[in-house]
């Protein structure tokens, strides 16, 4: 059985503006990592309705989980609510459960702006928030979460133990040499061991001003990944000594 695989949705014209720097993102797959959730795509979109309904559509048929984050608020370029109910061919009514939340948190400083934010797709499961009183969702397979990574990072933890389980593992060695220097190595392994990601990514050492390159291993199990680390990693050092 193959690992469950993941999309992340960013949905923000302030997002591709670069008014806001999104971090949403790159928490979400951390921790999809260390499940051993396989995230495919991670994609930025407009506050525009066609677009983000296209997107959710697509997204939810082909992955097995899709995160949403963004557009869930009382304003009028707030449209992941309706985009999600569109998406899923669901009406739009007032939750109950999320107007008695929001009402709790606001108390007498509750209106019908704020109230907006309970008028969710029909059928949805809420994701409960703390920090602001306004709930998140889930739709089919699709976790709907406010764009503010602070609120959204409180209710990922909610709802983290009901998600999938992988069994991907990644670790990650410095190489003592250069990526041009191992490049014949490192395709000559991959090709040996196909069933072992191997990644290069150069980094500039601030402390010394030299480049570096880690190198990555991933696969299903630190076994299956092994041999392949191993033979690469050895190489490696052979020829880092005749240099």
């Amino acid at each position: 059985m193959s690992d469950p695989t993941a999309a992340v949705i960013i949905i923000g014209d302030e997002i591709l503006s670069g008014r806001t720097q999104d971090i949403n993102a790159n928490f979400i797959a951390a921790r999809l990592h260390q499940r051993g959730v396989a995230l495919k795509r991670i994609i930025t979109i407009p506050d525009e309705m066609d677009v983000i309904v296209g997107t959710v559509r697509e997204y939810s048929e082909t992955y097995d989980v899709v995160f949403s984050c963004g557009g869930i608020g009382a304003t009028s370029d707030d449209l992941t609510r309706d985009a999600m109910a569109l998406a899923f061919n669901r009406k739009m009514e007032r939750n109950k459960a999320a107007e008695q939340m929001l009402s709790t948190y606001y108390g007498e400083r509750i209106n019908d702006l704020r109230l907006r934010m309970a008028d969710l797709p029909e059928g949805c499961e809420l994701i409960e928030n703390e920090l602001s009183g306004a709930p998140g969702f889930v739709i089919n397979n699709v976790y709907v979460f406010p764009g503010v990574p602070k609120l959204m990072r409180k209710m990922f933890d909610v709802i983290e133990p009901r998600l999938p389980k992988g069994s991907i593992v990644t670790l990650e060695y410095l190489s003592p040499i250069g990526e041009t220097l191992f490049a014949d190595l490192m395709e000559a392994a991959q090709k040996k061991y196909p069933d072992v990601k191997i990644g290069s990514y150069p980094e500039l050492d601030e402390a010394s001003n030299k480049w570096r390159c880690k190198l990555t291993f991933t696969s299903s199990t630190e076994e299956a990944l092994a041999p392949c680390r191993d033979e690469l990693l050895s190489a490696i050092n052979d020829r880092a000594k005749t240099l």
